[in-house]
């Protein structure tokens, strides 16, 4: 087309009625229209009015709600530019709106007076320079959806024929207006197709019709590769469904049809068997449409493939069924909800017995209380771990279980794992008591033992020879090593059963470390090792909250062992810092290090990395369990650092105290 100025360059007068049919010809016929970018048919239909009709303006406005007209395009001759975005709301122009719903056609020679544009003026008008307007009437099937607007910056008399030709592109806008609709209606429609066939292979789920009367079958395109068919070289049926169904399942497929036949619902989980004679799980749910005079009873459903769901079920249920630890779920009713094997065959209940009753009336009454605290507990987020309570037996018994349980807050519901651990408290209180009965009974007759000894080794009962001094020193040293071992043990349970009496207090930590130091200074001279401590210049006015006695006895072992451990002549430091707000000591050898296998044995009782070295060392086997507990009961930590052939440091750490001035 010939590209024309507009009406303000002289010498331009307006065309004529054949012009602008021609014209109007050649818009029909371009392919722009009603291609698939609609936003470029706008934009080529404002030019193509604006040079038709040499108009400086050009623009289409849609409404994208009832009071809302948008801006679709807007062409400007002089900028050869287009845009778009601005919104006229009905209630800023009232007259206007309600011109548009009244005529075709607002002729507008003079704008800023005219009753429908006049509103306009003090704004829009003014800002733009606009002097004259033409607008035409955007009709759709559902009425007004539009206007066609044209502008003039200078007085123009609008002709009969430009009318004419505006209300005819306002009929073409409508087309295209539709075909937009249209157009965006089917991408929807793709999109939707799309990401229902992402979703449906991503879930494996397909979906089918099945005509009862005749046996035609379709299938969606998932169907086919859960059924392992080539959609190419069979056509479904009926037939072939039956075919495709485990011999084993086939009454009960059969079934369910039967059953939707008379209430409407297909619901049924079966197996199918593939060409290739691999077999799967399938989950079919359908509604059964009646016959109509149009067509037969059908139904319409879908199919997933649940094989991997089924897998991980029947493991489940394996390990439900084979565990000899009690699996239970429950509700927040406290009912069970499910009860493994284990559970029934340990209080001797059925299922259906433990299932009939809320599970705190098989709970001993004395840990009622506290087992409904841990059931809050679990329903506010937290987990359980470690909680022991009593069930009752069938036969009256008790029995003692220790849980680990959670709540998953989707389903309300508690899943739960326990032992019985009734034989293992017994066992431990066996263990208590003669630990206890031995060692108080030993340590009497060893104390008279111990007391001969020395005072026959001291002299007062006369000389001795050199071949009675050696046998009797042998027998004191292992009197003093039973005496000690007693000693360690008493203190073990006592901690074990929460009975010893901690007197803890304030001490200053470099004072209560040099005192360890000196009192286990001989030990090390006898064997040739040298005690070094060591202090870091900001720890002289630390204090920590311990038991000065059992602080001594902490350290006595850890120097002890350090001592035995390190060669003749070398040194054993013992060093106090301040690490991130806590006292750090640490005692640190020059031995053979820890073999790796044997770290996490380092604080359990008669542990000894080496049995025939520790003989020739000596020790019971006590003195890290022991220092551990003691250590954990004055609120501190204990740890170590070792590398086998570089030594060991083993190290406390305990809080700071702050002590006032007047102390």
């Amino acid at each position: 087309m010939t590209q024309m100025p507009p009406s303000n360059v002289p010498g331009n007068a307006p065309r004529q009625g054949p012009q602008l049919l021609a014209l109007q010809a050649q818009i029909l016929a371009s392919p722009l229209l009603f291609a698939n970018d609609t936003h470029k048919a706008w934009q080529f239909l404002t030019e193509q009015i604006s040079r038709a009709l040499y108009a400086d303006r050009v623009s289409v406005w849609l409404f994208t709600e009832t009071d809302i007209l948008q801006c679709i395009d807007l062409f400007q001759y002089q900028t050869k530019s287009h845009q778009q975005g601005a919104n006229l709301k009905r209630s800023n122009y009232p007259a206007y709106f309600a011109a548009l719903t009244q005529d075709v056609l607002i002729t507008a020679s003079d704008a800023a007076t005219h009753p429908a544009t006049a509103e306009f003026k003090d704004g829009y008008l003014q800002s733009a320079g606009i002097c004259s307007m033409l607008d035409a009437v955007i009709q759709s099937d559902q009425g007004l959806c539009g206007v066609i607007c044209i502008e003039q910056q200078q007085a123009r008399q609008w002709t009969v024929d430009e009318q004419h030709f505006v209300t005819a592109m306002a009929s073409v806008a409508s087309t295209v207006h539709t075909f937009s609709q249209h157009l965006r209606l089917q991408q929807d429609y793709q999109l939707s197709l799309a990401r229902q066939e992402m979703a449906s292979r991503h879930a494996c789920i397909g979906f089918w019709e099945a005509n009862m009367g005749s046996g035609e079958l379709w299938w969606s395109p998932m169907v086919y590769e859960i059924f392992g068919v080539d959609p190419q070289q069979a056509k479904p049926d009926r037939t072939l469904f039956y075919s495709c169904v485990h011999p084993e399942d086939m009454a009960l497929v059969l079934d369910s049809e039967a059953k939707a036949a008379k209430g409407g619902e297909h619901d049924v989980i079966h197996r199918i068997v593939l060409p290739n004679g691999t077999v799967r799980w399938v989950h079919e749910m359908a509604k059964w449409t009646a016959p109509d005079a149009v067509q037969g009873a059908r139904l319409i459903g879908s199919v997933q493939d649940i094989t991997a769901q089924q897998q991980i079920r029947a493991e489940l249920q394996q390990f439900f069924a084979l565990s000899r630890d009690v699996l239970c779920i429950a509700n927040d009713h406290n009912y069970f909800e499910r009860v493994n094997a284990a559970f029934c065959r340990i209080l001797g209940y059925s299922e259906a017995e433990l299932l009939s009753k809320p599970f705190t009336d098989f709970i001993h009454p004395d840990d009622l209380n506290l087992t409904e605290s841990e059931v809050t507990d679990l329903q506010q987020g937290g987990v359980t771990s470690g909680f022991c309570n009593r069930y009752r037996h069938k036969d009256g018994h008790y029995v003692t279980f220790q849980w680990s349980s959670i709540r998953d807050p989707a389903t309300c519901k508690m899943y739960a794992s326990a032992q019985d651990i009734t034989e293992r408290q017994h066992l431990e209180q066996l263990k208590h008591e003669f630990v206890s009965t031995v060692s108080h009974e030993l340590r009497t007759p060893l104390t008279s033992i111990h007391g001969a000894l020395a005072l026959v080794l001291s002299g007062c009962l006369g000389p001795l020879s050199e071949q009675m001094l050696p046998m009797l020193q042998v027998a004191n040293n292992n009197c003093q090593r039973l005496t000690n071992l007693i000693n360690d043990l008493l203190d073990i349970e006592k901690l074990s059963a929460g009975m010893m009496q901690l007197e803890m207090q304030p001490y200053a930590v470099v004072a209560l470390v040099q005192q360890s130091v000196d009192d286990n200074a001989q030990y090390g001279q006898a064997r040739s090792v040298r005690l070094v401590f060591q202090q870091a210049a900001d720890t002289a006015k630390l204090y920590i909250r311990v038991d000065k006695y059992r602080f001594a006895q902490i350290m006595a072992n850890l120097i002890s062992n350090a001592v035995k451990y390190s060669p003749a002549g070398a040194d054993v430091k013992i060093t106090v810092a301040l690490e991130q707000q806590q006292v750090k000591i640490s005692v640190t050898d020059c031995g053979c290090g820890i073999p790796e296998d044997f770290k996490h044995l380092i604080f359990q009782r008669f542990s000894q990395a080496d049995v025939s070295d520790a003989r020739q060392k000596g020790g019971t086997g006590l003195g890290l369990a022991l220092a551990k507990q003691l250590t954990e009961s004055m609120q501190g930590e204990i740890g170590f650092d070792s590398a086998a052939g570089h030594g060991s440091c083993f190290y406390l750490l305990f809080p700071t105290v702050q002590i006032s001035a007047s102390r």
